[in-house]
C-alpha cells in the first residue's frame, strides 16, 4: 500500500516530513500573497498561481526522487540546495510584486533560510546566504534598469542592508547550531562504542578475546535445554594447560599470557563456529560441542592436543606444550552442576593418568 511518508527507512521519512513542512510554507506564503492581491497591497497582476504552480510542481520533483530513493546516490540526499534555491527564487518573484510591502516580505527569505540550519554547515550556509543576496541585488539592478523614477534609492538601500544583516546573523547562528549537531552526534558515537566495548568485556575474556565464565555458564544452560528438548547430542570439554604455573615462575607473567593466547588463537581456528569456546579461569578453558558425536569431539580435541604441543616460543625454544582434558557427554535430566562436576572429574583422571591426554567419561 502506497503511503506518503514511508516509515521506512527512517532517515529518508525524516527528508520527506521537512519537505511537507516546506509545503505546508508555501501554502500559507500562497494564502498570504493571494490576500494580498485582493487588498490591493500586491500588483493586481500578480501571478501568483503561475509562480506557486510552479514552486509545488518542482517540489513534486523533490518529493519523488527523495520518495523512490534517488536522491540517496546524490552527496545531498536531502536536496537541501535545490529545495533552499527553489524557495528563494519563487521568493524573489513574489518580492517584485510586492513593492509596498517589500521590507515586511524580506523576512519570507529569513523561513526559507530557516530550513538550512540544521541540515547545513556554516560554509553551506555561506553558500546560501550569497546565493540569496545576489537575486535580491539582481531583482534591484533589474528594477533600477526598468522603472528607475519608481524607486526610492534610500529604501532600495535599506533593503539589502537589511536583508545582508540578518543573513549574517543566520550564517553565525546556523553554524553554532551545526558545530552543537556535530558535538552531539560524536558524543552520541562515543556512548555507542562506549556501550559496545561494555557489552564486550561483560561476555569476554580481556587477554584472549575468548567468551568468559560467566556467559558460557548462560549459555550452557540455553544448550542443555535444547538438548534436552530435541535429543541431540551434547560434549562438553574442560581443558587445562599442563604445568602452567612452571611458565609463568621460569619466564615471567608474559611469557604466559603468550602461551595462553597462543592457544586461544589455535582453538578459535581449529574447532567448528558452532562449538563454544570460553576460558574458565586461569589456565583452564572449557569447550561445548552441540550436535557432535564423541567420536568427533575427541578427533577434535586430538587435533587441537597435537597443533598446541608442535607450537614454538621465542622465550623458549626448549619449553614444550601440553594440556590435558575431561570430555563429558549430557546425560538427559542432569543438572549444570552435575555436568560439568562429570567433565572436571575426567579432567582429573586425565592429569593423575601423566597429563598430555584427553579423558572421556559419561559414556
Amino acid at each position: 500500500m502506497f503511503t506518503l511518508i514511508p516509515s521506512n527507512p527512517p532517515e529518508r521519512a525524516i527528508r520527506l516530513r521537512r519537505q511537507f513542512m516546506a509545503l505546508y510554507s508555501y501554502l500559507l506564503l500562497w494564502v498570504g500573497t493571494f490576500l494580498g492581491v485582493q487588498l490591493s497591497a500586491f500588483e493586481p497582476g500578480t501571478p501568483h498561481a503561475l509562480i506557486f504552480g510552479w514552486l509545488y510542481g518542482i517540489n513534486a520533483l523533490f518529493y519523488l526522487m527523495i520518495r523512490s530513493g534517488c536522491s540517496e546516490r546524490l552527496k545531498d540526499p536531502s536536496l537541501t540546495f535545490l529545495q533552499m534555491a527553489t524557495g528563494i527564487l519563487a521568493t524573489t518573484a513574489i518580492l517584485y510584486f510586492s513593492r509596498e510591502l517589500r521590507g515586511a516580505m524580506l523576512s519570507i527569505y529569513f523561513m526559507v533560510m530557516t530550513f538550512g540550519v540544521f541540515a547545513l554547515d556554516r560554509r553551506g550556509l555561506m553558500l546560501m546566504a550569497l546565493f540569496t543576496l545576489t537575486c535580491f541585488t539582481g531583482l534591484q539592478v533589474f528594477e533600477l534598469s526598468t522603472s528607475p523614477h519608481s524607486v526610492v534609492f534610500s529604501y532600495l538601500i535599506g533593503h539589502w542592508i537589511i536583508l545582508a544583516l540578518g543573513l549574517c546573523w543566520f550564517i553565525y547562528v546556523g553554524g553554532y547550531i551545526h558545530n552543537l549537531q556535530t558535538r552531539v552526534r560524536d558524543q552520541r558515537e562515543s556512548l555507542r562504542e562506549a556501550h559496545e566495548r561494555l557489552s564486550a568485556i561483560a561476555i569476554r575474556d580481556e587477554l584472549t578475546g575468548l567468551y568468559n565464565r560467566r556467559h558460557f555458564l548462560e549459555r550452557l544452560d540455553e544448550e542443555m535445554s535444547l538438548a534436552e528438548r530435541n535429543g541431540s547430542a551434547l560434549h562438553l570439554a574442560i581443558i587445562d594447560l599442563d604445568h602452567f604455573k612452571q611458565v609463568n615462575d621460569q619466564y615471567g607473567h608474559a611469557a604466559g599470557d603468550e602461551v595462553l593466547c597462543r592457544f586461544s588463537n589455535l582453538a578459535s581456528q581449529g574447532l567448528r563456529r558452532s562449538d563454544l569456546l570460553a576460558r574458565y579461569g586461569g589456565e583452564e578453558f572449557v569447550v561445548l560441542f552441540p550436535h557432535a558425536s564423541k567420536q568427533a569431539c575427541m578427533a577434535a580435541m586430538e587435533r587441537l592436543r597435537d597443533a598446541f604441543a608442535s607450537q614454538d616460543f621465542g622465550f623458549s625454544g626448549a619449553m614444550q606444550t601440553s594440556f590435558s582434558a575431561g570430555l563429558a557427554a549430557y546425560q538427559k535430566g542432569e543438572s549444570a552442576e552435575s555436568f560439568t562436576h562429570r567433565a572436571d572429574t575426567a579432567l582429573y583422571e586425565a592429569k593423575a593418568a601423566g597429563r598430555n591426554r584427553i579423558h572421556l567419561t559419561g559414556e
